[in-house]
């Protein structure tokens, strides 16, 4: 425990750890928004491997060794859903359900971080995927409220942030109950795109900063 612990004291206040199993997008939406609050209380980490299966196993064995449910903290794995789902449901689910039998919470888009920014400007009536046209719909909303070109994997926390309240609550909008009455089976099907519990941990994160 001493990792993170130092001397075994308790910290003053508790962190949030946020596990992605890639290198852009998310994490580096996280690592902005740390850098923006100057905290050392956010800790954005990466276990690069294939899929949020993979990730989620990693993450629970590590907050095994290094963080203590005593002390408070919070511990998220982000990911987007893409075809992971489909291709595995009935794992997909276990691995979820393993994740918060160890207090790990799931920070989901589905289907991808594209979602995220849209819900910064509006909540999309129908299903979104990947692609040229959704990349060319995010262009339109940049240029529609003044925020310049946007850029496939570009860092967005700061031009985002001042409609960060509106993706809150549009995403509440599309996932209209707390975190623990979460139908992961629905949400994680193409019957829950679009939508995500990312809100939560945005929000526990200007909780947490707030005290």
């Amino acid at each position: 425990m001493g990792k993170y612990r130092g001397n075994h004291h308790r910290p003053i206040h508790p962190k949030i750890f946020i596990w992605s199993h890639t290198e852009k997008a998310e994490i580096e939406y996280f690592q902005d928004f740390k850098n923006h609050l100057k905290t050392p209380l956010l800790m954005p980490k990466k276990e690069i491997c294939w899929t949020p299966q993979e990730l989620i196993e990693k993450v629970i064995k590590w907050k095994k060794e290094n963080v203590s449910d005593k002390d408070k903290d919070e511990v998220w794995c982000i990911f987007d859903v893409d075809d992971f789902y489909q291709k595995d449901k009935e794992n997909f689910l276990k691995i979820i359900e393993k994740a918060h039998k160890n207090n790990v919470k799931i920070a989901y888009i589905n289907e991808c971080f594209e979602l995220w920014i849209i819900l910064h400007f509006e909540k999309p009536t129908s299903p979104i995927s990947r692609g040229k046209s959704m990349e060319e719909k995010i262009q339109a909303l940049f240029k529609k409220n003044k925020l310049g070109s946007f850029q496939k994997n570009q860092k967005i926390f700061e031009v985002l942030l001042p409609f960060q309240s509106t993706a809150i609550e549009n995403s509440k909008k599309l996932l209209s109950v707390e975190y623990g009455a979460i139908n992961w089976q629905q949400m994680l099907d193409r019957t829950g795109n679009p939508s995500t519990s990312f809100h939560f941990l945005v929000e526990g994160i200007n909780h947490l900063l707030s005290e």
